[in-house]
């Protein structure tokens, strides 16, 4: 029995010399970039904005996400975006007075731009000009028709399921017009980045806009073949050509691919510092496979400077294993454009700091913080997570 207590308090003692070293080497790293992501209702009055880059400014965040499209709205003074429905001052910008403020404190700031995503509100838009009414003939559908453009009606006969409504990925008018949204606002705007959100489909199934369809079959002389969810069985996939199914795949990536090639020409010619990332799901076979979304091709090809995969799961072991598939996929000179995207508002405080510290011990140069909003709503919730950023 002694003999059992003697090995049993060598071996806790052993476990925790383990925990102090790893702590210890955590702590002693630090990030060369600490994002923070700001939602939309943040930025409609300076006030709030003054509130909130003290905060980033107190805990040392360099980086800040500040969405400024959202809902198809624009955050700033736009030519041809419809301005935000909750900006009541007309003659305020808060994306000018964002850069303008941060920039005198050093921290960097980076247009958040919700792509694909047109509208998530059960209303519709208040906007006139607003691409829900000017062109509903670009929204996505499923490829099973479950929601149709009615060309007759000039009407959208589709439910506002899910996450809403998107812009379809392959309808040939639809990237133009989102590269033009990128451009007005590197041209008008001295941001240090571009930060692209939802750039993917909605879900496997979609794809199925008409007016795309038509398209992919004079350029493939092929109809496209019949969408099945990403889960459908063997079975049901069998019962499609094989080589058919791979080639409408490959086309509908190389639809959001090439919205991003084009995005890095653009910033490259005209703002030619800008950091172009991306927010992406990260699970990188599930983001490639069932959301269209090749995030390995973007960063190994040099589209993007940054990709922040969005970990936000509250599961330790999920959120380890996706980095383990990056670690599997990505020599260390790509992983060393990777920020981590670590959530707050489905966790506690002690299990987002233990993502943070375990990102560290990866050998990530950052992390991006989802969201200013939360940390700002529950001061507390920060304390635990502040020794593990502020340098």
């Amino acid at each position: 029995m002694k003999l059992f207590l003697h090995n049993f308090h060598r071996a806790t003692l052993f476990v925790a010399l383990l925990f102090f070293l790893f702590t210890e080497y955590v702590r002693g790293r630090e990030f060369d970039h600490q994002c923070l992501w700001v939602v939309r209702n943040t930025i409609t009055s300076s006030d709030k904005i003054d509130k909130m880059l003290d905060f980033a400014l107190e805990n040392n965040f360099n980086h800040l996400m500040i969405q400024v499209r959202g809902r198809g709205e624009a955050f700033y003074n736009s030519e041809f975006v419809p301005r935000s429905s909750v900006l009541f001052n007309d003659l305020f910008d808060p994306l000018e007075y964002v850069l303008k403020k941060a920039h005198q404190n050093n921290i960097q700031v980076h247009a958040w731009v919700n792509m694909y995503i047109l509208w998530s509100s059960v209303e519709p838009p208040e906007a006139e000009n607003h691409l829900y009414y000017i062109h509903p003939d670009w929204i996505d559908q499923k490829g099973n028709n479950e929601g149709k453009f009615n060309q007759n009606k000039n009407t959208l006969e589709t439910s506002n399921d899910g996450e809403g409504y998107y812009l379809a990925p392959n309808h040939q008018a639809v990237a133009p017009y989102l590269l033009n949204v990128l451009r007005e606002i590197v041209e008008k705007y001295e941001v240090d980045g571009l930060h692209l959100d939802y750039i993917r489909y909605k879900d496997y199934e979609f794809g199925g806009n008409e007016f795309a369809l038509n398209s992919y079959r004079i350029q493939s002389g092929d109809d496209a073949p019949i969408f099945l969810s990403a889960e459908s069985t063997v079975e049901e996939k069998g019962k499609q050509s094989a080589s058919r199914s791979l080639k409408w795949n490959n086309y509908r990536r190389n639809s959001v691919t090439e919205l991003v090639k084009k995005a890095k020409e653009m910033t490259m010619t005209v703002r030619p510092d800008c950091i172009l990332s991306a927010a992406v799901k990260p699970n990188l076979y599930i983001a490639r496979d069932r959301f269209l979304q090749e995030w390995d091709v973007w960063l190994a090809s040099g589209y993007l400077d940054w990709v922040i995969p969005m970990n936000y799961t509250s599961s330790f072991r999920n959120f380890a294993a996706n980095i383990d598939l990056i670690y599997e996929n990505f020599p260390p000179k790509y992983r060393e454009r990777i920020i981590m995207g670590i959530s707050t508002y489905n966790q506690s405080s002690s299990e987002a700091l233990n993502k943070i510290n375990y990102s560290k011990l990866k050998q990530f140069p950052g992390v991006s913080i989802f969201s200013y909003n939360v940390l700002e709503e529950n001061p507390d919730y920060y304390a635990p997570i502040r020794q593990a950023l502020v340098k």
